[in-house]
């Protein structure tokens, strides 16, 4: 492609899991495995190195929405501590592996348009 997407059209596109760069292709092979090129229009995606920064932006997310409504809201803490923990570690282990494709798509996207390719 000779048009370079915008950054917000990139991320919109990663997020959807799909080439930055066309929009067409699939950016993932599997779970979380980057693609080496994008089908539809060839884009090097395995050339962007997208490795923890979309677990720590995921972490970060999760945390805040979880763990701030539970001091934002009393009601939480009527429970017991024995339901509260386990429950709140269950929802944020399942939010966090919904999510993290999700982010690490976005995280493609937004390396994708500045050009921060990995040197080899």
């Amino acid at each position: 492609m000779t048009d370079k997407a915008s950054l917000s059209t990139a991320i919109s596109r990663g997020l959807r899991r799909r080439c930055p760069a066309c929009g067409e292709g699939h950016a993932f092979r599997g779970y979380l495995k980057v693609v080496d090129t994008c089908s539809h229009c060839q884009t090097p995606l395995g050339a962007y190195p997208c490795d923890d920064g979309p677990a720590y932006v995921t972490m970060l997310l999760v945390g805040h929405l979880v763990i701030a409504p539970m001091f934002a809201f009393e009601f939480f803490w009527n429970f017991p501590l024995e339901i509260v923990v386990p429950v709140t570690l269950a929802i944020m282990g399942a939010l966090t592996l919904l999510l993290l494709p999700f982010i690490k798509g976005g995280f493609l996207g937004l390396i994708w348009h500045h050009g921060l390719k990995r040197f080899r």
